[in-house]
């Protein structure tokens, strides 16, 4: 990876990364303008306009705007609007970086905003705002920023109150919001992809020549926390204990410092932070996050989630945070190295997308330790911090701060009992012990060519075997500390659901043999009986309830677990020395996979609030590849239109997304609508409506069309990891169908239309999940 940093003539500021290996390309464009730069009489302004822009600008409307485009391509696309910043980002097949950067380009420079736009988007930001009354997260934000005082206790979300009915009026003052901050000089652009670092230039060069001259005007404001804001919340979930830290310094270095600290906090092996706070307050997980940043000063938040925190424990994780950072800050160079390597390769697994994320708004590594570090984290206890206790039972006063409303106590006094230190322990360290592999000579694994150079074992459940959350929480805690282990030897592994389905995956260096020593405690932690406890269901918004929900749902899972197992990597070896370590029955051939029983009907899931949501998942009626390349196709097509009718042109909610999904193994189109006030039923007759209306739209296609549509599928077939590629090479040896150049070349329309009137008339074999009040 190579990278370069210019300013244009215009005053746009631009990083390029070339990443030669990169299956597609990204652009993010930062402005230095949020909510806090809103007129007072506007608040909502800002998260007002990210919405309008989206609507397109002078060259780009309708359906060749930036987001159906870039949804036609099989790309992703999103927005954000911060306290001072806002963010527009997508990624895309490489080919098309250019198309999109004209199109984000458009929108930011000549953003059209109409009156009948202006007039939805308001409609939509109101129903938002009525959703995020009863979110926690943003609930627990506003509670946080709230003790910073000043402009940010004022409302920022915007509503059809704070709008009025005057449109004139506010497309009035949408302009004079654009044209003050979105100039070149206010805004930053990040471009990535396997293009030369001149390629990307000579984009930049050409398609943001356009972007209006003008000043920048970065927002940047004194903060005095009150420390009387110490408080309790009572939310629903998790409880969870907030450290908000108000840290100064120039941006950067900021964040290469807390990226570095947060390697150090994050690491789950024995002997550091998050495994004490395990085994003392029984907290399991730990976020840091960015509250707000300008040229001069950062608020920092570090989260603490556990299924009960009460304010002792609050103090005793509080007080091993010091206890931690006094022993980080006289680290050696070695160690500090070390944890900046694992940080780095973190960063490395992300996307291309989900980097430039890192590097323009969150946690991107530096290249080297920060000549400052062990002073930064010195410093740190010294800085201003609040704190605050959500819980699900709070009594105390009802609450307004930031056009929410919550239930707030005072900080409890309690007399906190003594924390005694403790040692901590930092890595690397000399092996301690050896641990013996299995001599017993084993079948051999699977070998699959490998598209990165790894070798790398995967472990999932046989395919449609779905696993319970809680087996699959118990499964995760014995695991944590392993994996960490694992990582510090020169390995890395994660346990994580992909596509609905849990799995092990593992990266094991031959120039490790640590690491490969680690295998037997792994395999025994994933396999071996452990006490399960009921897990806690998310208190998040009700679509991604139903989401989480769907697997199990789909195919319930079964009494006794199988699994396979596959090997990705060139290092036979290493491969066979493995496979002594592994079950027998993980290395069994495993027979071509039975079709599943699929669970039909219409169920409801208890989720908070009153919003009405819908989960539609229909199923890929003919299991070849064909089939799944047509499917793929259909989704090409529905994803833009199912948005442009449903959430524009009706309105019908804020979430709305039709979508190609596979779920526990088996492929299929999701469609998903939430609505603050249109009953589930209404919202399944919607989606029946769309996808015979579609039956038109088939008929009229052109060759044209399925054209780009199979080089966009084209580009979608290649891996982009070893698991991935483990995983289809798995799936192919069970019958299952995949996604194949060969059967993205022979698509035909009469393919399209086949398979879209066998998804209409077999509807027994759809799957519906609705939301009812928890």
């Amino acid at each position: 990876m190579h990278t370069r940093r210019l300013t244009l003539a215009n005053g746009l500021r631009c990083e390029l990364i070339h990443q030669p290996q990169a299956g597609s390309a990204s652009a993010l464009l930062r402005v230095a303008a949020g909510s806090l730069d809103e007129p007072d009489r506007w608040p909502g302004l800002a998260h007002l306009l990210e919405h309008l822009l989206f609507c397109g600008g002078q060259r780009f409307s309708d359906d060749q705007r930036l987001m159906p485009w870039v949804q036609q391509q099989g790309g992703q696309i999103n927005a954000t609007t911060q306290l001072n910043r806002s963010a527009f980002f997508f990624q895309l097949p490489p080919a098309s970086l250019p198309d999109g950067l004209a199109r984000l380009a458009d929108m930011l420079a000549a953003p059209r905003l109409t009156l009948p736009a202006i007039g939805q988007e308001i409609a939509v930001i109101d129903a938002e705002y009525q959703l995020l009354r009863n979110h926690a997260d943003t609930l627990s934000e506003a509670a946080l920023l709230d003790g910073l005082a000043g402009d940010f206790r004022r409302f920022r979300v915007g509503n059809r109150s704070a709008f009025g009915d005057n449109v004139t009026e506010v497309r009035s003052v949408l302009r004079d919001f654009h044209q003050r901050y979105y100039v070149a000089a206010n805004m930053q652009l990040w471009l990535s992809g396997p293009q030369s670092l001149d390629q990307l230039e000579a984009l930049a060069q050409e398609y943001t020549a356009a972007m209006p001259d003008g000043k920048g005007s970065a927002t940047s404001l004194l903060m005095h926390p009150d420390t009387a804001r110490d408080a309790v919340i009572g939310l629903a979930g998790e409880e969870r204990f907030w450290l908000t830290l108000i840290v100064p310094g120039e941006e950067v270095s900021l964040r290469d410092n807390v990226t570095l600290l947060r390697a150090f906090w994050l690491d789950e092996a024995p002997g550091g932070l998050m495994a004490q706070l395990r085994t003392e307050t029984g907290c399991s997980a730990l976020d840091v996050q960015w509250l707000y940043q300008d040229a001069h000063q950062a608020v920092l938040a570090l989260r603490f989630s556990a299924p009960a925190i009460d304010a002792e424990r609050a103090w005793q994780i509080e007080q091993r945070v010091w206890q931690h950072l006094h022993a980080t800050g006289h680290t050696t160079a070695a160690q500090q190295r070390h944890y900046l390597q694992l940080a780095q390769q973190d960063f490395a697994a992300l996307s291309p997308l989900e980097q430039l994320r890192g590097r323009a708004l969150q946690f991107a590594p530096p290249e080297a330790v920060p000549a400052g570090f062990a002073a930064f984290v010195t410093a740190l206890p010294h800085a201003a911090i609040s704190r605050l206790l959500s819980r699900q039972q709070a009594a105390g006063d009802v609450w307004q701060t930031q056009g929410f409303t919550l239930q707030r106590g005072p900080w409890p006094r309690v007399r906190p009992a003594e924390v005694m230190p403790v040692s901590w322990r930092f890595y690397p360290r000399p092996a301690s012990h050896e641990l013996a592999l299995c001599t017993v000579q084993r079948a051999s694994l699977p070998l699959i060519t490998p598209v990165a150079p790894q070798e790398t074992l995967l472990l999932r459940p046989a395919c449609y075997h779905t696993l319970d959350d809680d087996r699959a929480q118990a499964r995760h805690e014995a695991l944590r500390p392993l994996l960490a282990q694992l990582r510090h030897d020169g390995g890395n592994g994660s346990w994580q659901q992909q596509h609905g389905i849990w799995q092990l995956v593992l990266t094991l260096p031959g120039a490790a043999p640590q690491a490969v020593q680690r295998l037997p405690d792994i395999i025994s932690a994933l396999h071996a009986p452990c006490a399960v406890a009921p897990a806690t269901a998310p208190h998040t918004i009700a679509i991604r309830q139903l989401l989480a929900a769907l697997p199990r749902q789909l195919i319930a899972p079964p009494a006794q677990i199988e699994w396979l197992a596959a090997w990705c990597g060139v290092d036979r070896s290493l491969s066979q020395l493995v496979a002594r370590g592994l079950p027998a029955d993980c290395l069994s051939v495993p027979a071509w996979a039975a079709a599943p029983r699929l669970q039909q009907g219409i169920t409801a899931v208890a989720c908070p609030g009153s919003d009405q949501a819908l989960l539609l998942f229909i199923p890929l009626p003919q299991q070849d590849d064909t089939g799944l390349a047509a499917l793929r196709a259909l989704a090409l097509m529905f994803e833009p239109r199912f948005f442009q009718r449903l959430r524009v042109e009706q309105q019908v909610g804020y979430v709305v997304s039709a979508r190609y999904q596979r779920m526990a193994d088996v492929d299929g189109l999701l469609l998903a609508l939430q609505s603050p006030s249109v009953p589930w039923r209404t919202l399944l007759t919607h989606c029946k409506r769309f996808l015979r209306d579609m039956q038109a739209v088939l008929a009229g296609l052109s060759d044209e069309t399925l054209r780009g549509w199979q080089a966009t599928l084209r580009a979608q077939c290649p891996a982009t990891d070893n698991a991935t590629a483990a995983s289809e090479a798995l799936r192919q040896q069970q019958g299952l169908p995949c996604l194949t150049p060969a059967a993205v070349e022979g698509l035909t329309l009469a393919h399209l239309q086949d398979l879209h009137l066998r998804l209409l008339r077999e509807r027994r074999r759809w799957r519906v999940l609705v939301s009812r009040p928890a």
